[in-house]
């Protein structure tokens, strides 16, 4: 079976809150959709900028909207191109199931392979970093370098608190406890804005039937030598993050590691100031 929404009402109401989301970027300069072994791939290009191009890959049921304060700034310098994950809440349309991690290794790499030659520059939050770190495992020579913001399952475990708070916020949930534990999640802060208008419709009404992400081995990450930038908040509920740094620190081979005071999960959005230009400043002084 494949990721679908369980009733028109809820998809109405995701395209709703999406599509109001995705007004407040600037309009892309292209649309693609790019057939992969899995499904076909929605991507949004804007920019034109030099050097190899960022491909965005947002966490679980955030879509492109999760960048919203991120794109405007990265598209005045390179290209970037925003996926919509496949499997996922959005316009990309999945019609193969997706049972491991190499299956999730293979649709991204396609994608790669529909839009640009050579390797790119990865940028993924949360789960879009897994997505991220996984082809990296899978198929290094296709990255130019790996940013990963509060990366889930990539360097740490989630905690065991972590985990019935995920389950308040699925959609057996009440609608209270599931705003109640996204906030949560996110580290505190409203839903009432556009990006959370489309993470709450996600969680309402959106099955998912993806393979949970497995967490890197001492060995996977070992091998890892693509440059690597790390972004982590300090408040951040989905991991340990002093833990998560001093692993990162230990086994991959070029890293560079960041804990910002006073944020949490949503560190792209609340600093976004500050990631914004870690990751220009990364992917400038990475070989083109």
């Amino acid at each position: 079976m494949t990721s679908a929404f369980v009733s028109d009402t809820a998809l109405n109401r995701f395209h709703r809150a999406y599509h109001a989301a995705l007004s407040h970027l600037p309009d892309p300069d292209a649309e693609h959709d790019v057939a992969t072994r899995y499904g076909t791939v929605r991507v949004y290009r804007f920019g034109h900028g030099p050097g190899r191009p960022l491909v965005l890959l947002p966490g679980n049921g955030a879509t492109t909207a999760l960048w919203l304060p991120n794109i405007p700034v990265w598209s005045q310098h390179r290209t970037v191109l925003a996926v919509e994950p496949l499997g996922d809440a959005g316009p990309s349309t999945q019609d193969r199931p997706i049972r491991t991690a190499d299956d999730q290794a293979a649709w991204l790499a396609d994608t790669l392979d529909g839009l640009e030659p050579g390797p790119a520059h990865l940028v993924g939050v949360s789960y879009g970093a897994w997505l991220a770190a996984n082809l990296a495992v899978h198929d290094p020579d296709r990255l130019a370098s790996l940013t990963l913001i509060e990366p889930a399952q990539v360097v740490s475990r989630f905690p065991v608190t972590f985990l019935p708070v995920a389950l308040g916020a699925s959609r057996a949930a009440p609608e209270w406890l599931r705003r109640r534990a996204l906030r949560w999640i996110i580290g505190g802060g409203s839903l009432d804005t556009p990006t959370g208008h489309v993470s709450t419709a996600v969680a309402a009404g959106h099955r998912t039937r993806l393979p949970p992400p497995g967490l890197l081995s001492d060995d996977q990450l070992r091998g890892l030598t693509t440059p690597t930038l790390l972004l982590i908040g300090a408040e951040s509920r989905t991991h340990d993050a002093l833990r998560t740094a001093e692993r990162a620190r230990a086994l991959l081979p070029d890293v560079r590691v960041e804990v910002v005071p006073g944020v949490g999960h949503s560190l792209s959005g609340q600093r976004a100031d500050l990631v914004n230009a870690r990751v220009l400043d990364f992917t400038a002084s990475c070989q083109e």
